[in-house]
């Protein structure tokens, strides 16, 4: 299995969250178990990238999705608007943010400025005009920590907030690194 899920179908990522579980409350055992296959592998992308460990992964995907039918069982959203998977991805979060309890120490203290190294002045849209391989090919070549906050970001759609519960660490270390990573994603197609 990739680690990311694929983005050619977001289709039912981003499908209302109160008609997708309107019409999961209706059904039995098969809704469900169809809720989990089409949602499982983004869930367990955000938590292998937060955990690190297939094993741990593997738990906080579940704890994920029991703790989402739980809320389920309590009601549907309030807000008509949100998506699928703005409701599911609160979960993993809440999942990944008590795996960090238990099994990390807290968020590092290091401060880190984004104006030292002139990534807060990027301009990250003009770089999906480069291509699509390139932009691939300069994501894999990131250091393991920027690529993890970049692909949190960019490609599962988690706000700062939640990449900083799922990886944690402060917000302000996230962006700084989200940052650095678009730094160098466009200094590798700069040099193409």
């Amino acid at each position: 299995m990739p680690l990311l899920p694929s983005k050619n179908n977001t289709k039912e990522f981003d499908q209302s969250a109160v008609a997708v579980l309107t019409d999961l409350k209706k059904g039995g055992n098969d809704k469900r178990n169809e809720f989990i296959w089409v949602h499982q592998e983004r869930i367990y992308a955000v938590a292998l990238l937060g955990t690190g460990d297939h094993e741990h992964a593997a738990e906080v995907t579940i704890s994920s999705f029991n703790n989402a039918f739980s809320a389920l069982n309590q009601g549907l959203p309030k807000n008509p608007d949100m998506s699928i998977w703005d409701w599911l991805s609160q979960y993993v979060v809440e999942a990944m943010g008590e795996y960090h309890s238990q099994n990390s120490g807290p968020p590092d203290e290091e401060d880190t400025d984004p104006a030292q190294d002139g990534s807060a002045s990027m301009d990250w849209e003009t770089t999906v005009l480069l291509g699509v391989q390139r932009v691939k090919r300069c994501i894999g070549s990131l250091p393991q920590e920027l690529k993890r906050i970049f692909l949190l970001r960019h490609s599962l759609d988690l706000n700062y907030e939640q990449i900083s519960i799922v990886t944690n660490q402060r917000v302000e270390k996230c962006m700084a690194l989200l940052y650095r990573a678009r730094v160098q994603v466009v200094k590798c197609l700069g040099r193409g």
